[in-house]
C-alpha cells in the first residue's frame, strides 16, 4: 500500500459518495415536483335545495375524484378564512347571504383551489293555501281539508284551525281543532259539520320547528237547512236575484249585541261597509254577487245565502226564495223585468228542462218535495234570467240532517275552486 496515494484515494471515496447522495436528492426532488405540479381537481360547494329563515343548513365540500382520501379542508366566508377543517360547515340562517362560501382541501403535497362560492339564498315565508270540500254543505257527508305548500318535499307537518269570528280586532282568532297539531298528512277531515264555519290550516318545518304564516280562512257553507242556529240572516226583498241599484238589505237575528256581514266573491272576503245595528244595507252592483252569511260577536255563524245581481236591466230575474223551502210547503216562482214586474207568457225551466209555459208569468208548487230540488230559470220574449238553486229541507231537518243539499250556483261552482282569500 502506497501510503502518499491514500489522500487521493480517500477523495475519490468521498466524491463518489457525495456523487450518489445528490443523484438521490435530485431524484426525490424531481419526484416531488412531479407529484405537487400534479393539478388537483376543483373541490365545489353544496347545499341543500330549499333554504328558509331559521334553518340550520350544512354545507359540504366535494373534491371530484379525490374519494377516500384524507383531506383536510379551509373555508371561507366571503374573502375571510373561517374555522373548520371537515368536508361540512353547519351554519342557521335568517336571511340571504350575500357572501357565500367557498372550500379547498389540503393533504401531503397537495393543495386545491379555492372553490367557486356558493350564496345562501333563503327562500320567503311560504305560505299555505287551504281548500275545502265540499264547499257547501251535504248531509252526513264529511268536509275535507287540504292545506298545500310550497316545495311540499321539504319535510313539512300540518296544523289545523277553526277560524273564531273577533270582531272588536275586524278578524278571527284560531282555535287548534282536536287532533290538529302536527299532522304528517297535508289533508283533515271533519265529520258531522252541520252549519257554517271557516277554517285556516299552517305548516312546519325542521328542528327547532319554523311555522309558516297562517292560510286565508276558508268557509264551508251551509243553507240552513240541517239545525236551529242561534244566529240567522234574513234578506229584504225575499229572493237570490236582483237588478243592478236594487236596494237590499241582510239583517242578522239573534241573541247577540254585535254583528257583522262578510261576504265571498270573485275569490274574496269582505265585510259589509254599511251596517246600521245588525243590518247590512247594499245598493246592489255586479260586484256583490256573492254568498253572504252573519257572523256575532260571541262567534256564532248564521246560515249562508247566495246574493246574484243582473247588470242588464233589458234581462229578465227569477224570483226566488233565498232560504231553502220546508218540504210539504207551497212556493211560487216568478219573472220580472225591471220596467215590469208581473209578466205573461213565461217559460220556467226545472235543471234545464221546460216545465212550464205560465200565462200568468208565475210558477206555483202547492206542496213541495225533494223531487223539486234543483236549479231553476226562467225565460220572457226570448230574454233568460240566470239560473238559481232551490234548496228543499224536510219538517224534521229543524233538529236533524236528513236530506241532501247540492251544489249552489253556476256563479259559485266556476269560482270556489280557485279562491285564494
Amino acid at each position: 500500500l502506497n501510503i502518499s496515494k491514500l489522500p487521493g484515494l480517500i477523495c475519490l471515496f468521498l466524491l463518489t459518495f457525495l456523487m450518489l447522495i445528490f443523484s438521490q436528492i435530485d431524484t426525490a426532488m424531481k419526484k416531488n415536483v412531479i407529484t405537487t405540479n400534479k393539478t388537483p381537481p376543483k373541490p365545489t360547494v353544496t347545499l341543500q335545495p330549499q333554504i328558509y329563515s331559521g334553518d340550520t343548513v350544512t354545507v359540504r365540500c366535494e373534491i371530484q375524484g379525490g374519494e377516500g382520501a384524507q383531506w383536510r379542508y379551509e373555508w371561507r366566508r366571503g374573502q375571510k378564512n373561517i374555522r373548520g377543517t371537515s368536508s361540512e360547515y353547519t351554519v342557521t340562517v335568517t336571511e340571504s347571504d350575500g357572501e357565500g362560501y367557498s372550500c379547498r382541501g389540503r393533504r401531503d403535497y397537495l393543495l386545491t383551489e379555492w372553490s367557486d362560492i356558493i350564496r345562501l339564498t333563503v327562500l320567503n315565508e311560504p305560505r299555505p293555501v287551504l281548500t275545502v270540500s265540499p264547499s257547501w254543505l251535504s248531509p252526513g257527508a264529511s268536509v275535507t281539508l287540504n292545506c298545500e305548500v310550497e316545495h311540499p318535499s321539504a319535510g313539512w307537518s300540518f296544523y289545523w284551525y277553526k277560524a273564531v269570528p273577533d270582531l272588536s280586532e275586524k278578524s278571527s282568532s284560531y282555535e287548534l281543532l282536536p287532533d290538529g297539531s302536527g299532522t304528517a298528512q297535508d289533508s283533515y277531515i271533519i265529520h258531522g259539520q252541520t252549519h257554517t264555519a271557516g277554517y285556516v290550516c299552517r305548516a312546519g318545518r325542521g328542528d327547532p320547528e319554523y311555522h309558516t304564516d297562517h292560510s286565508q280562512p276558508k268557509f264551508v257553507w251551509s243553507a240552513g237547512q240541517f239545525v236551529s242556529l242561534s244566529a240567522s240572516l234574513t234578506v229584504s226583498p225575499d229572493r237570490v236575484q236582483h237588478f243592478n241599484s236594487d236596494s237590499v238589505s241582510l239583517t242578522c237575528e239573534g241573541n247577540f249585541t254585535e254583528w257583522r256581514v262578510r261576504k265571498f266573491s270573485d275569490g274574496r272576503l269582505s265585510d259589509c261597509r254599511r251596517m246600521t245595528g245588525s243590518t247590512c244595507n247594499i245598493n246592489t252592483s255586479k260586484s256583490d254577487t256573492g254568498v253572504y252569511w252573519c257572523e256575532s260577536g260571541s262567534g256564532e255563524f248564521s246560515s249562508a245565502v247566495n246574493i246574484t245581481v243582473q247588470n242588464d236591466g233589458n234581462v229578465s230575474i227569477l224570483v226566488s226564495p233565498v232560504h231553502p223551502v220546508t218540504e210539504g210547503a207551497s212556493v211560487n216562482l216568478s219573472c220580472s223585468l225591471r220596467t215590469q214586474k208581473i209578466l205573461s207568457n213565461v217559460f220556467f225551466y226545472h235543471n234545464d228542462k221546460l216545465i212550464q209555459n205560465d200565462p200568468r208569468g208565475e210558477l206555483k208548487i202547492s206542496a213541495v218535495s225533494k223531487s223539486d230540488e234543483g236549479f231553476y230559470k226562467c225565460q220572457y220574449s226570448g230574454r233568460e234570467s240566470a239560473q238559481s238553486w232551490m234548496s228543499v229541507k224536510g219538517e224534521q231537518d229543524q233538529n236533524s240532517v236528513v236530506h241532501k243539499v247540492a251544489a249552489t250556483m253556476p256563479y259559485l261552482e266556476s269560482r270556489l275552486a280557485g279562491f285564494s282569500g
